[in-house]
């Protein structure tokens, strides 16, 4: 009980740690903000987003892209390693002893050992994650100090194990009862799927007021977050006549007000066409076909003399972190439609086509992403079309994308 008690007040103190957190973000509006405050509306409307966008900007993007790649590929490599690893040298097999000395209920044994599958994956991933926080240091798109990134990476670490620990007790305790077991785990996942996409968003409370409300649909307000918040440039808050977009302030403070409107009209397009609910299922049901690949895959695998069902957790970990590598992709590409549909929204709620590409432009800028994607970034990194095209399908003028 005491450990317990120890865990839960350390757990505490990381949340505490995390909300207490002021993430500094690069003073705005900059250089590059008032460059795209300078381009006119017929070049917004007649030129494509390439010839818009800074062009050292876009250098740098094209960098980043080539090293953020390396990192992510390493990650998942490194985490499939360290996980086979643990079940091939017999290590996972001796965890799962040690823990059934020492704890008498089988479902903290389950739990335990999820949790340490969790944090074996977020050690050997440790470098992977510490060089891709490393590249947006220097290319100054973070202004965290390491020692804030460390505190974030304990944060994720922990909130990992707990999660990895809840899966692994409940799915070996669904197998155990039930042969239908898989039905009852892909409806907790479309649940889980569905309520994270509604519940994430509250993560950040809104402090202070803009200007700018209803744009369009009755009873909508408009808010600047107190900090900015991981969750981007906007969100949407509430249901009903409670329902609130709240921005961030670094956005606010870049961004004219014809592109706040525009913003804010692109995520009640979301909320309008049930863009939420519809990423949510995508997204779940991604994640429960290539773990059920990743099963399957692990069951053709023959088993040692001191494995079990738990033990084998480690090898199933390994393969979900290898077909994770194929899933990206997948559902990468089908949420594409979706940013269109918003966009087409937006624009035909605003009507100032020139805002929503002035916007996109200044996007590209600051988060210093390719408006011309090359195919690896488009299948691995962004969830989203590419600038060019998101521009060419608003100001009807060929992207120029050669890809």
């Amino acid at each position: 009980m005491q450990r317990i008690a120890c865990g839960i007040v350390v757990a505490a103190m990381l949340v505490v740690l995390w909300f207490g957190v002021a993430v500094a973000a690069v003073e705005r509006p900059n250089a590059l903000d008032r460059r795209v405050d300078a381009l006119t509306t017929a070049a917004l409307m007649t030129e494509p987003a390439r010839a818009l966008v800074d062009p050292d900007r876009q250098a740098a993007a094209t960098r980043r892209v080539h090293w953020t790649l390396l990192g992510w590929f390493l990650t998942s490599l490194f985490e499939a390693a360290a996980l086979l690893y643990l079940w091939s040298s017999g290590n996972a097999a001796t965890l799962r002893n040690a823990l059934r000395r020492r704890v008498r209920s089988e479902w903290g044994v389950r739990f335990l050992f999820g949790a340490a599958l969790a944090l074996v994956a977020r050690v050997a991933a440790l470098l992977p994650a510490f060089y891709l926080y490393r590249v947006d240091r220097i290319l100054q798109l973070t202004t965290d100090l390491t020692r804030v990134w460390a505190l974030w990476w304990v944060y994720h670490t922990v909130v990992g194990m707990i999660v990895a620990g809840v899966i692994a007790a409940v799915v070996l305790w669904l197998a155990e009862r039930t042969h239908q077991w898989y039905a009852y785990t892909i409806l907790a996942i479309l649940a889980a799927s569905v309520g994270w996409a509604y519940a994430s968003p509250y993560i950040e409370s809104p402090r202070a007021a803009v200007p700018l409300a209803r744009a369009g649909l009755p009873n909508v307000a408009v808010y600047v977050s107190g900090t900015d918040s991981a969750l981007g440039d906007a969100t949407v808050l509430g249901a009903g006549p409670s329902r609130r977009v709240v921005l961030s302030p670094g956005f606010v403070a870049g961004a004219t007000e014809p592109e706040i409107a525009y913003r804010v009209a692109y995520e009640l397009g979301r909320l309008v066409h049930g863009d939420r609910l519809s990423i949510a299922l995508i997204e779940g049901g991604v994640i429960i076909v290539f773990a059920a690949i990743a099963i399957v895959v692990a069951d053709r695998v023959r088993f040692r003399r001191d494995d079990d069902p738990l033990s084998r957790l480690a090898i199933v970990g390994a393969l979900f972190a290898l077909v994770y590598l194929a899933a990206v992709p997948v559902r990468n590409a089908a949420l594409g439609a979706y940013v269109f549909d918003a966009d087409r929204y937006a624009v035909a709620l605003t009507g100032d086509p020139a805002a929503a590409v002035r916007s996109l432009v200044r996007a590209s800028d600051q988060r210093m992403e390719e408006v011309c994607p090359e195919p690896a970034a488009t299948l691995f990194l962004y969830t989203a079309p590419g600038t060019g095209a998101r521009v060419s399908a608003i100001n009807r003028v060929p992207s120029g994308c050669n890809y």
